[in-house]
């Protein structure tokens, strides 16, 4: 198999592991809240029910709601920082940026999604506490704001995975090589997200996971526009990684065995 085609495949595993963590920590963090106010939570995979709520009080209905978004803000702040202190261009490496742009595109997603889906965390949080529609719409703007300004600083941290300089020493050969890092992982790792995900809980949970890549177009198309990026000395993100896969398989058994009939906590 070539080398690129790895990367692709590399890439593309990375990113639903990361994608499959990020859910998991979101919907724990709301079933630990749940813990916390006595709502008897039920986590699943992609959701949580909560079977005793009439009793909770507005405040912590609120923190319920919020400890998901919170939590991928937490995560995103945590990796990308190790991203940045350790940036050795390994597939751990990888993994890391993954996990920090999902957690940040999670926590932003729903910040800009909030005025217009009261079923979504933030969107429960605006309807319990009657927040005005003027200052749903000044965040939700604040959020696509800062989700594009992450977006632009990706196109360089994805380049320099390359280890080949014929990978990146034209406008087209960029762009061909963050299609394969982001783009590819993005289409084919949503569609694998997608069908870990049924049955259909909201049509939202479908809509999600290919949604939410939308933003690596522009580090995709911006690729071309950048010179001088610093080639890898790392070749392990072009190599086949029987550790990685099987990490992965593991993953998903325990999302689709277990996660999945719900575990009550």
């Amino acid at each position: 198999m070539k080398e690129k085609h790895i990367i692709a495949l590399n890439s593309t595993v990375l990113y639903v592991i990361a994608f499959l963590i990020t859910t998991i920590i979101h919907e724990f963090s709301h079933a630990l809240a749940g813990v916390i106010n006595g709502s008897d939570p039920i986590l699943y995979h992609n959701f949580v029910e909560h079977l005793s709520s009439s009793h909770l009080s507005t405040l912590q209905k609120v923190s319920i709601a919020l400890a998901g978004p919170i939590s991928s803000l937490i995560q995103g702040l945590l990796a990308g920082g190790l991203f940045l202190k350790f940036n050795k261009k390994t597939p751990l490496q990888l993994f890391l940026l993954w996990l920090a742009i999902l957690g940040f595109s999670n926590f932003l997603g729903y910040l800009m999604t909030g005025p217009l889906f009261q079923a979504g965390d933030i969107g429960k949080v605006y309807h319990l506490l009657a927040v005005p529609l003027s200052i749903q719409i000044i965040l939700a703007v604040f959020g696509a704001a800062i989700l594009l300004f992450i977006a632009y600083k990706l196109t360089v941290p994805f380049l320099q995975f390359s280890y080949r300089q014929k990978w990146i020493n034209n406008p087209q050969s960029r762009k061909n090589f963050s299609f394969r890092i982001i783009i590819l992982p993005w289409i084919i790792g949503s569609t694998i997200i997608t069908i870990l995900y049924l049955p259909i809980i909201a049509i939202i949970s479908i809509i999600y996971p290919i949604m939410s890549g939308m933003i690596f177009i522009f580090p995709w198309q911006n690729a071309q526009r950048i010179n001088n990026v610093v080639l890898s000395e790392n070749k392990k993100i072009g190599q086949l990684s029987i550790f990685m896969y099987l990490s992965l398989v593991v993953l998903v058994i325990v999302y689709r065995l277990f996660l999945a009939p719900g575990i009550r906590l």
